[in-house]
C-alpha cells in the first residue's frame, strides 16, 4: 500500500530532496528525481491519503477537458490519438470518472514510486535554515492523529501543491456551496429543489452549472457572467474528433497574433454557418445525432437557442479575453439550449439576489438559495512560508530568482492545454538543475524581470502571484530548448519523421531527447488536419515570417538598440 512505511532513512552525507504534494505533478517530478538523483535521499510528502490528486476521481460522471494521449505523460505513453467512431457520444478519447486516477497508480506502480511517498503527512512550514543553506520543513504526520509532528532539513524542495488548493471566496450574503459540496464523490443528489446562482466563467463553473442542471435534481440553475467567454468545442466540427487532435506543431509555429485573430474570425464564422460546415463536414459532431429522443421541433429550437448563446459568448470576449484562455467544457451549451441553464451578468450587490442581464444594462431578480463561487483560486505558498515565498518570484513559473535550491512544479495555468504535461516538462527542466545536467540561467533576475514584464503586458488583468499563465506548447518548448530536447530536423530520424512532428497532435511525446521507443510511439499517430487546412498554413508561413521580422525591429527601435 502507497504511503503505509516511512520516508527513507537518511545516509551519512548524502543530500535531501522533499517534494511536497503527491498528486500528478508531484509524482513526475518524483519519477524523474529518482532517475537523476541516485546520490541523494528523496522524499515526496502528502497530505492525503491517496496519490491521485484532486481529478484523481473527482465526482461520478467526470470526463476530462483534454484528451487520454494529449494528458498522459511522455514517459508513461499507454494511450494511442485514436477516435471511437460513434459521433464523441461515449467520450472514450477523455478520461472518465476514475480512470485518470488509475493511470496515475499505474504509473507509479511501474516506477516503484511508492517507497519514496509518505502519506498523510501534513506540511505546515517551510523555513530557510539558519545558516542560509537548505530548508526546514514542519510537518505533521496526520496518521499519528497529529501527535506526530516534526521538523527535518532538507537540501533542495520542489513545491507541487498545485493551482486548485485553495478556490478564491467571494463576498455574498446568500448560503455558499463548497467544492467539497460540488465535487462529492457520490455526486448532488443532496443538492435538489434549489435555485442556484454559479460564478464564474471557467470550465470549472460551467461545469458545476452543468451538474447542477440535471433535471433529476429539479433545480434552477442560473450562470453568472461577468463578459463573454471562449468556448472550444470538444470535438472539433472539422472532423469530428477531439480538438486536441487538430492542434499540431505547424499551426503552433504561426505567431499567437495571427493565429488568434483568425481564430476569433472562424470560430464566429463556423457558430454563425453551423449548418453549413456540418454539410460540408457530415462526419461533425454539431448536430448531436445521438439525442433522437427529442421531438424535431423542440430539438430544432434547442439547438437555434445553443447556437445563439454560443454566438453572443464569443462576441462578448473581447480580443484580450478571447486570446487568453478557452473553455472546453461546451456540454453546458446543451443545458443552455434546453433552458435548464440562464445566463445572467454580474450581481448588482453582495446581497446577490439582483443581476445584470449578461449584454445590457437591465436587471433580474433572481433570490437564489445558494451560490456556488467558481471564480479561480487563491495563492497558498505564501500560507507556508509566512509570505516568504511567493509565485512571482520564480522565473518561467518554477526556478526562485533568489534561491536556487527551491523550485516549483505545476503552477504554470495554460491557455489551452493540460497541467500535467506541463508539469512533466517543468520537472524534467527543475530536476535536471538539481542535477547538475542542465545549468541554471545565469543572469536570472534580469530574464526573469523581462519575462514578468512580457506576461503582465499580455495578462493585464491577471493576478500574477496566483498563476502563472502560459501557452503550453510555446512555453514548454522554451524549456525544451534550455534542455536540448526540442524537436527538430536534425534531432528526428528523417524527414519524414520530422513530417510529422509538425502534422500530428501536439504532444509533449515530441520531446525525446534521443528515446526512440518515444519517437515511435509519436510517429505512429494518426493526423487529423484535413489538406486544405495544411495547405493554408503553409501559405500563412511567409506572412508569418514578415510579422515576426516587423515586431522584432519594432522591439529594437522602441528599447533603442
Amino acid at each position: 500500500m502507497t504511503g503505509e512505511g516511512p520516508a527513507p532513512q537518511t545516509t551519512i552525507n548524502r543530500r535531501r530532496l522533499a517534494i511536497i504534494g503527491g498528486g500528478s505533478s508531484g509524482l513526475i517530478c518524483l519519477k524523474y528525481a529518482l532517475d537523476m538523483l541516485n546520490d541523494w535521499d528523496v522524499v515526496c510528502l502528502e497530505k492525503s491519503d491517496r496519490i491521485t490528486g484532486c481529478w484523481g476521481n473527482p465526482y461520478p460522471g467526470f470526463v476530462s477537458t483534454s484528451t487520454k494521449y494529449t494528458t498522459q505523460f511522455a514517459c508513461y505513453p499507454v494511450f494511442k490519438a485514436t477516435v471511437k467512431p460513434d459521433g464523441g457520444e461515449s467520450r472514450a478519447e477523455f478520461f472518465r470518472n476514475d480512470e485518470y486516477g488509475s493511470y496515475l497508480e499505474q504509473f507509479a506502480e511501474t516506477f516503484s514510486l511508492q517507497d519514496n511517498i509518505e502519506l498523510e503527512c501534513r506540511v505546515d512550514g517551510i523555513h530557510r535554515s539558519a545558516d542560509g543553506n537548505g530548508w526546514d520543513l514542519s510537518f505533521t504526520r496526520l496518521k499519528d492523529h497529529g501527535s506526530g509532528t516534526a521538523t527535518e532539513h532538507f537540501d533542495c524542495v520542489v513545491l507541487c501543491t498545485g493551482l486548485a488548493a485553495a478556490p478564491i471566496p467571494i463576498d455574498c450574503d446568500i448560503k455558499m456551496l463548497l467544492p467539497s459540496e460540488l465535487n462529492h464523490p457520490d455526486g448532488l443528489g443532496q443538492i435538489t429543489n434549489q435555485r442556484i446562482v454559479v460564478v464564474g466563467g471557467g470550465e470549472s463553473a460551467v461545469d458545476y452549472a452543468n451538474r447542477l442542471s440535471n433535471p433529476e435534481l429539479n433545480n434552477e440553475v442560473f450562470l453568472s457572467l461577468q463578459s463573454g467567454i471562449r468556448v472550444s468545442p470538444r470535438y472539433h466540427p472539422i472532423r469530428g474528433v477531439p480538438s486536441d487532435f487538430l492542434r499540431n506543431r505547424l499551426m503552433l509555429s504561426i505567431h499567437e497574433d495571427i493565429r488568434n485573430w483568425i481564430g476569433q474570425r472562424f470560430v464566429e464564422l463556423r457558430i454563425q454557418y453551423q449548418e453549413t460546415f456540418e454539410r460540408l463536414f457530415p462526419n461533425s459532431p454539431l448536430g448531436n445525432e445521438h439525442r433522437t429522443v427529442t421531438p424535431d421541433s423542440e430539438f430544432r429550437d434547442a439547438r437555434r437557442l445553443r447556437k445563439e448563446w454560443a454566438y453572443r459568448l464569443t462576441k462578448a470576449a473581447k480580443d484580450d479575453l478571447f486570446n487568453m484562455f478557452h473553455n472546453k467544457s461546451d456540454d453546458f451549451l446543451d443545458a443552455v439550449g434546453d433552458g435548464r441553464i440562464q445566463i445572467v451578468g454580474a450581481p448588482v450587490d453582495r446581497r446577490f439576489t439582483t443581476f445584470r442581464n449578461f449584454d445590457c444594462d437591465r436587471e433580474v431578480v433572481v433570490n437564489p438559495d445558494l451560490v456556488a463561487p467558481a471564480v479561480g483560486y487563491r495563492a497558498t505558498l505564501g500560507a507556508l512560508s509566512e509570505g516568504r515565498i511567493q509565485l512571482a518570484d520564480f522565473y518561467l513559473g518554477c526556478c526562485h530568482v533568489s534561491f536556487p535550491d527551491l523550485h516549483l512544479v505545476g503552477f504554470a495555468r495554460p491557455i489551452i492545454g493540460n497541467i500535467p504535461s506541463i508539469s512533466e516538462v517543468q520537472a524534467r527542466y527543475v530536476i535536471s538543475i538539481v542535477s547538475g545536467n542542465v545549468a541554471r540561467p545565469s543572469r536570472i533576475a534580469q530574464l526573469h524581470q523581462a519575462d514578468v514584464r512580457k506576461r503582465k503586458d499580455r495578462y493585464k488583468n491577471l493576478n500574477m502571484n496566483a498563476m502563472y499563465p502560459v501557452e503550453m506548447f510555446p512555453y514548454c518548448d522554451q524549456l525544451a530548448r534550455l534542455m536540448k530536447a526540442i524537436p527538430s530536423l536534425f534531432s528526428t530520424v528523417s524527414l519524414r519523421s520530422w513530417c510529422r512532428t509538425q502534422l500530428a497532435p501536439a504532444s509533449t511525446l515530441h520531446y525525446t531527447d534521443g528515446n526512440h521507443q518515444l519517437s515511435e510511439h509519436a510517429d505512429s499517430a494518426e493526423v487529423y488536419m484535413p489538406t486544405a487546412l495544411v495547405c493554408f498554413l503553409l501559405a500563412l508561413k511567409p506572412l508569418d515570417w514578415i510579422y515576426r521580422v516587423l515586431r522584432s525591429c519594432g522591439k529594437r527601435n522602441t528599447t533603442g538598440d
